[in-house]
């Protein structure tokens, strides 16, 4: 997790922690479990188990449930549960493929041989676009938006998220 989110996501699970304690009530139970409910979007997406728990909880205006669900968002939090492993893998994938671009790119304008040159732009530009499209599909994945997994283009990818 980046450093700035990183530092968001403690302030507000150091917010729950404040809002969780016996001594607490129903408003307080509500606020914690608003408050959870975007520290599981934030970092594990909306489909996390937990935050269906935690949003029937408050929906349904079980205030004991919020309480537990938000109290087991800062256990996960603090072991360190909100990490994910495909989002890591994800993110190095696409770090290399936007290496390999770059180096496409800085190679075609040296390049003297204008189909080469052609060639090298080309591979640049589908490099890139797959790192996006790649990017757009966790996006959609991460707010459950539907979308076509064969037949799916940035341009659809896009237009699902607006």
């Amino acid at each position: 997790m980046p450093e700035d989110l990183n530092a968001f996501i403690k302030a507000r699970i150091d917010r729950i922690k404040a809002l969780v304690s016996d001594r607490q009530g129903s408003h307080a139970y509500l606020e914690a479990g608003g408050i959870a409910l975007t520290v599981l979007h934030d970092t594990v997406g909306g489909t996390h188990p937990l935050l269906a728990v935690l949003d029937n909880a408050l929906k349904s205006q079980d205030w004991a449930g919020a309480l537990a669900a938000s109290r087991a968002v800062v256990t996960l939090y603090e072991q360190g549960g909100f990490k994910s492993p495909r989002l890591a893998i994800a993110h190095e994938i696409e770090g290399n493929l936007l290496d390999i671009a770059q180096a496409q790119a800085q190679a075609a304008e040296a390049n003297k041989d204008d189909g080469q040159k052609q060639i090298q732009l080309a591979v640049a530009a589908f490099l890139a676009g797959a790192a996006l499209e790649d990017a757009l599909r966790r996006l959609c994945d991460a707010h459950g938006i539907a979308y076509d997994s064969v037949r799916t283009t940035i341009t659809k990818l896009q237009a699902g998220l607006y």
